[in-house]
């Protein structure tokens, strides 16, 4: 549960914290011997309501190589935050910025 009184910076930091930690336990479907698995858009946007995307366990990998990497969906960018590392037909890799990727880091 994020602290009260937040900056929309920390509030978009907690967001995409939280997301991944669904997320994480989400990967567990590909210890079990799954190719794939259904994740929730891990972007910092007020309006998103967890799209799904799908991902290999490789490219799992790569987003959770850096605290700092996640998974959206495309174009679910918060520019103020966020640079598009790369992207791809089912989600778009975005790493986080400045103040944003201290908190990232935090909040792994």
């Amino acid at each position: 549960m994020p602290p009260p009184h937040l900056t929309s910076l920390e509030r978009i930091a907690y967001n995409q914290a939280w997301r991944r930690t669904l997320n994480q336990l989400q990967a567990g479907w590909m210890e079990a011997s799954h190719p794939v698995a259904d994740f929730r858009c891990e972007c910092g946007r007020f309006d998103c309501r967890g799209e799904r995307i799908l991902l290999s366990g490789r490219e799992w990998q790569e987003v959770r190589s850096r605290s700092t990497r996640f998974a959206v969906a495309p174009g679910h960018v918060a520019p103020c935050i966020d640079s598009v590392v790369e992207e791809r037909q089912h989600f778009w890799l975005v790493e986080n910025l400045g103040e944003a990727a201290r908190l990232a880091e935090k909040l792994a």
